[in-house]
């Protein structure tokens, strides 16, 4: 319900959070981050079809 909850509540919100980590200046060189955080939003994008999918199947 945690994630059904996460994913109703404001995708938007979900996607442009670690896309403004990303852009934000960091310790650790910018590649990397940017890595981690395009990484992170691919994550988000297919769990959240993949539940679209199993619930509207």
């Amino acid at each position: 319900s945690f994630a059904l909850t996460l994913i109703r509540g404001s995708p938007q919100r979900a996607i442009l959070g670690p896309v403004r980590l990303a852009r934000r200046p960091a310790s650790h060189p910018p590649d990397q981050r940017q890595d981690s955080a395009v990484t992170y939003v691919a994550l988000c994008v297919v769990s959240a079809i993949a539940v679209k999918k199993r619930f509207c199947l």
